[in-house]
């Protein structure tokens, strides 16, 4: 069911009867008036998402509805109705802040699709409104929407479990915010004031293992020259959070699982066996479950730790999340609390699909925040997407081969060293070039790191 509430204003009784049933066949729900007059009270008493406005209408001419209306509502969408012999109006009603106009005689179908593109737009000017107006949060935890039903949903369930002690395995793609999640079950929990240590399971190498989680001690093996404590020791009496868990090979897996099972454990070279008290939290971007029947993932230590499980879902699943995440994130990485996004901004970015979730969020965001050099607005021209909108962005655009292999190399860099915090020397070595020509690329597309 289409909620949005449509004011059709025409003087012509039968065209008003034609764009009513054609507006509720479509599911809208509508309203009529015959001048302008009725125009200008209906909007001031039922404030309707989008006005369709002829602009030769009796007792206040279409021009004047425009500006009173637009006066009482700056953000209201109007779809302006005009003969051949008004076109000239018509541009002048787009300057005054119409959507669009449509010149009759016009076909049902077109008229259709534009207003069914201004709704979309009326409807992300709304949500970017309510993200702005709510209430400000933490930023150190996990970002919170009022709105959103993936995050009342994890919100509730992080609090939930952060009270007990049972494992919890987060499960979804790359970027979704799973260690922002796990980080959030540590500090709502009994644990909070214990250390919270990670393991990156995915940069271990498999003959580190043992090492990294048990420590060794001095003269363990070559190379020992002293004893260092491992990922469980430094995690007692907190949590022990293990990213990527699916990376972990079958040996590891075993060792972590004797962990788990036993609650101590040696260091290697040592015969002293030390007690465990800690929380562990695992979180993988692949299907464990389908892992454990392909026999890559121990099915006892998959039983082990998915206690308690939580789907982050992928970000182009979570429409409604895009706008309230941009905001938390805007504040998080610029420390203000007025900066806004344009109507045009929170368009593009919820007419991407975001296929690195949070993160190319995160990256897109500290982008613009370098563009507006403390300016109060994100627009839609600060947004890096082009590059992942792929060809036609850049044709649109009427860009020649070599415009678009410099505009894709500039949002490249860019993009590396947003990933990197602006050090260069990451960045050359992640681009895998020297130093000396990124700097010179840089100079070349008018990089700057100001």
């Amino acid at each position: 069911m289409n909620h949005s509430l449509i004011l059709i204003v025409e003087d012509d009784a039968s065209m008003r009867f034609v764009l009513d049933e054609c507006l509720k066949r479509e599911e809208y729900r509508t309203l009529q008036a015959a001048d302008g007059e009725e125009a200008v009270e209906l909007f001031a008493k039922h404030n309707p998402d989008l006005m369709l406005l002829d602009l030769k209408i009796p007792r206040i001419s279409g021009m004047e509805v425009l500006r009173n209306c637009r006066a009482q509502n700056p953000e209201a969408l109007f779809i302006v109705l005009t003969g051949h012999a008004t076109i000239h109006t018509a541009v002048e009603a787009m300057k005054e802040g119409a959507y669009d106009f449509i010149s009759k005689p016009f076909e049902l179908e077109t008229l259709l699709k534009t207003i069914n593109e201004a709704v979309k737009q009326g409807s992300i000017i709304k949500e970017n409104r309510a993200a702005r107006e709510q209430p400000r949060e933490n930023h150190d935890g996990i970002c919170r929407s009022f709105t959103s039903p993936v995050f009342i949903r994890v919100n509730k369930m992080v609090e939930g479990v952060a009270a007990s002690e049972y494992t919890v395995l987060i499960e979804g793609e790359s970027g979704t915010g799973k260690s922002l999640v796990a980080e959030e079950i540590h500090h709502q929990s009994q644990r909070r004031d214990g250390p919270f240590v990670k393991v990156d399971c995915a940069s271990l190498h498999p003959n580190l293992v043992e090492s990294e989680l048990f420590g060794f001690e001095k003269g363990a093996f070559t190379g020992a020259l002293s004893s260092r404590s491992g990922k469980l020791e430094r995690a007692h009496g907190g949590t022990l959070f293990f990213d990527e868990i699916s990376t972990l090979d079958l040996k590891g897996q075993a060792s972590l699982l004797s962990v788990i099972q036993n609650k101590e454990f040696e260091r290697i070279g040592g015969s002293r066996p030390h007690t465990l008290d800690i929380r562990i939290v695992a979180a993988s971007n692949q299907n464990l479950k389908q892992m454990v029947k392909d026999k890559q993932f121990r099915h006892d230590l998959y039983y082990r730790i998915n206690v308690f499980s939580i789907y982050m879902p992928p970000l182009r699943e979570r429409q409604d999340d895009i706008i309230p995440l941009a905001y938390f994130l805007i504040r998080k990485f610029s420390g203000r609390d007025d900066i806004e996004l344009t109507p045009q901004a929170a368009l593009k970015l919820k007419s991407y699909e975001w296929p690195g979730n949070i993160r190319e969020l995160e990256n897109a965001i500290k982008y613009a925040l370098i563009l507006i050099r403390g300016t109060r607005f994100i627009d839609g021209d600060h947004l890096p997407l082009e590059l992942k909108q792929g060809y036609w962005a850049f044709r649109e655009k009427n860009l020649g081969l070599r415009e678009i292999l410099e505009a894709t190399e500039k949002s490249i860099i860019e993009q590396t060293l947003l990933e990197n915090d602006l050090n260069v020397d990451k960045s050359a070595r992640a681009l895998k070039m020297p130093r000396r020509t990124l700097y010179y690329r840089m100079n070349k597309l008018n990089i700057d790191l100001v």
